[in-house]
């Protein structure tokens, strides 16, 4: 059915992005002038915004494809990751809410590149500090991204023999970023009032219906059923090298999907903040396109996915 998404060809991937600046159009038509919650502190025009809407979700999904590519975790380069990253964002709805989230979502994919660099069999503090930074950066923009950082011992304990200067490199990069960020605060006396109301300004958002919430809950769980039981298929038979990459995936999913029941939950947030899950999920459920042996399964997923989104969206 959806045979484009085993392709290697990248017309296919291009061709998913122009749904997103036909998406951000049809928002901005109807969005009755609703406030971002970054746009004070950006000062952009709501079209400015949009545009810079589009722009996160494609290089994010491209930063997606390049950094799977690179790796073992699929025999031949494929352009599925990012295209499922595009269409299950494009189809998330809430744009105005999803800006800030996204933006660290961007910021979590390009830590997830420096943690793929790491191996067993060299010193990898770099790419420790590195994969740091970007998960802190990815927090300012989206606090809740806090509960992503076990990650970095995470990739550690599952690829690297225990060395105790690389498990202290995420505090080291704490300090130095500390470094820059406190001494703002200190120069400048408006700066924590203005970083405490971007951290909570991302909770502005609308209400979600039970059906809603109904429809984002079984999505999720029979995808991440679909997923997990692909990865099996593939992992039992797979490289070592492999393996490790595919637990840092599967750690990363773990939680950003602790993060996303933290949400509804413990602070009781009735829209769905899920974006994060994303990322961790497309790649994954790439990889079942990919090699499930029943390709037809994940198609019609794919395709009551975004009808499920659509019916919710403008019939329910």
């Amino acid at each position: 059915m959806l045979s484009f998404l085993r392709s290697n060809n990248p017309i296919y991937f291009f061709f998913s992005a122009a749904i997103l600046p036909v998406i951000a159009i049809i928002h901005y038509l109807n969005s009755n002038e609703l406030n971002w919650p970054i746009e004070a502190f950006f000062k952009l025009t709501k079209t400015a915004l949009y545009t810079l809407y589009v722009f996160t979700v494609f290089f994010t999904a491209l930063r997606i494809n390049l950094i799977i590519n690179k790796s073992v975790f699929f025999q031949k380069s494929n352009y599925a990751s990012g295209l499922i990253y595009i269409v299950l964002i494009g189809f998330s709805g809430n744009i105005q809410s999803s800006l800030n989230p996204l933006l660290g979502n961007l910021f979590v994919v390009l830590a997830l590149e420096n943690l793929f660099k790491i191996f067993r069999n060299r010193s990898c503090k770099i790419e420790v500090f590195n994969a740091s930074c970007w998960l802190i950066i990815s927090s300012l923009f989206y606090g809740l991204n806090v509960f992503l950082l076990p990650v970095l011992w995470l990739a550690l304990y599952f690829i690297r023999p225990f060395q105790w200067r690389e498990y202290v490199m995420p505090l080291i990069a704490f300090v130095f970023l500390a470094a820059f960020f406190i001494p703002m605060s200190l120069i400048n006396d408006g700066f924590y009032s203005f970083f405490n109301e971007w951290l909570v300004s991302f909770w502005r958002i609308s209400y979600a219906s039970v059906a809603e919430w109904g429809y984002i809950l079984a999505c999720v769980l029979i995808g991440l059923l679909i997923c997990l039981s692909s990865l099996v298929f593939t992992f039992v038979k797979s490289s070592n090298r492999y393996k490790k990459i595919a637990w840092i995936i599967v750690s990363l999913l773990t939680l950003c999907f602790s993060q996303f029941l933290f949400i509804k939950f413990f602070l009781r947030v009735d829209y769905p903040l899920f974006f994060s899950l994303v990322a961790p999920f497309s790649i994954l459920l790439s990889n079942a396109v990919l090699n499930s042996r029943y390709p037809w399964l994940i198609d019609s997923y794919l395709i009551l996915l975004i009808l499920g989104r659509v019916l919710i969206e403008y019939v329910v």
